[in-house]
């Protein structure tokens, strides 16, 4: 089975890097960017099956970059979580088309149930999206 790609974009190197154990101890490839710049070239290049966002990050703020992830054609359908410290931007996240808001600090079992639940419903998403589209049947 191909392990799912999670892109994390955050500026708190301690916290990454306990993000990125953790996520590769339940399975997942994880990719890394530190800003939205760099979070939208590396979704392009990557094409990470999720994005896990922090709000407060260099290059215009994660807000910024959720809308510019979803208004590309090549980066629109991934799912994007907000991961932060910043209360009360869950309406924003959910004008944004976020599939989550986790608050940090996180509780882990929380953040990985948000994680799985949010695959899920892309998985189901994009197999409804090919049987509509090739007009398959199972």
């Amino acid at each position: 089975m191909v392990k799912k790609k999670i892109l994390v974009v955050d500026c708190e190197q301690d916290m990454v890097k306990a993000l990125k154990v953790r996520l590769e101890a339940n399975g997942y490839h994880v990719v890394l960017a530190s800003d939205s710049v760099e979070a939208f070239r590396i979704a392009n290049q990557e094409n990470p099956d999720l994005i896990l966002l922090d709000i407060m990050i260099p290059g215009g703020g994660g807000f910024v970059a959720a809308e510019r992830l979803k208004q590309s054609a090549a980066t629109h359908h991934i799912p994007i979580i907000f991961l932060t410290g910043i209360p009360g931007g869950e309406e924003r996240a959910h004008k944004l088309g976020a599939s989550g808001y986790v608050m940090k600090p996180y509780q882990p079992e929380e953040l990985m149930e948000t994680i799985h639940h949010t695959l899920e419903i892309s998985r189901r998403q994009t197999r409804e999206t090919i049987v509509e589209t090739i007009g398959v049947t199972s």
